[in-house]
């Protein structure tokens, strides 16, 4: 069936709105605390390690990592956690009944995923420009694989919250799924320090792609092996995102 954009764009503007009635507490989720955890790890770390070889300073080089990980976390927490909440409230219900389909509630969940990935990568990314840490001509490319990530993850946190039937089992896309991803992909140290029987899943992370050309752009190191990550994550899009299509579907019209 054909895709309604305006109802695709209105159920993204409730998000929106809903998100943008409680900013205060929000500026926290996006500002105070990734700060906290980046300069942390950055200066902290950072004085410890010294420089990475082949990357320069461990500052510049887990910056981007840590970003992309941050947006990870929002597009995940939102397209599941949130999702699941809405699901339960009925509110997928209450759309169903205007002109609007569940592959349309579908794309604007993946946009308001993207949408709260790139607001986590502005405030995250403009405190470490501030820094020295990336430069500001990064900023298109981390633009691009905000996006990415938000699509990715988007479908991933979806297809959880569809599949789930209590709190208790979504809560395993975090601990099963975001946070050995966030720790795992090349974020924090290279993934050939791993245990060779632990890199070759780290190599085909979900996060490790992004992680690779969001540290490529601020690097300025990008190669014809960063256009084969993009496609990676392209290919992960187009998987979760008809899965998590399908997925709602059968939750919400059982």
């Amino acid at each position: 069936p054909r895709i309604r954009w305006r109802s695709v764009v209105g159920v993204w503007w409730r998000h929106t709105l809903a998100l943008a009635r409680v900013w205060k507490v929000a500026f926290t989720w996006f500002v105070i605390e990734p700060v906290v955890v980046l300069a942390a790890v950055a200066i902290g770390i950072g004085r410890l390690v010294g420089e990475v070889e082949g990357h320069g300073a461990y500052a510049a080089f887990v910056t981007p990592g840590i970003i992309v990980g941050n947006a990870m976390f929002h597009a995940i927490f939102e397209a599941s956690w949130s999702a699941f909440e809405r699901i339960n409230q009925k509110v997928y219900d209450t759309f169903l009944t205007a002109p609007v389909t569940v592959a349309e509630i579908v794309l604007a969940e993946l946009a308001f995923a993207v949408t709260r990935s790139l607001i986590s990568i502005f405030a995250l990314g403009s405190f470490a420009i501030a820094f020295g840490w990336i430069p500001f001509a990064a900023t298109p490319g981390l633009i691009a694989v905000g996006i990415g990530t938000g699509l990715v993850f988007g479908g991933i946190g979806l297809l959880f919250a569809a599949l789930s039937k209590s709190l208790h089992v979504l809560s395993l896309v975090f601990t099963l799924v975001a946070t050995p991803l966030f720790f795992f992909s090349g974020s924090f140290f290279p993934i050939a320090v791993l245990p060779d029987w632990i890199e070759p899943i780290a190599w085909v992370a979900p996060l490790t792609p992004l992680v690779q050309m969001a540290r490529a752009c601020t690097e300025g190191t990008w190669t014809a092996e960063h256009a084969l990550w993009a496609a990676y994550s392209a290919a992960m899009v187009v998987v979760f995102s008809p899965l998590a299509v399908a997925a709602l579907k059968r939750r919400l019209l059982k």
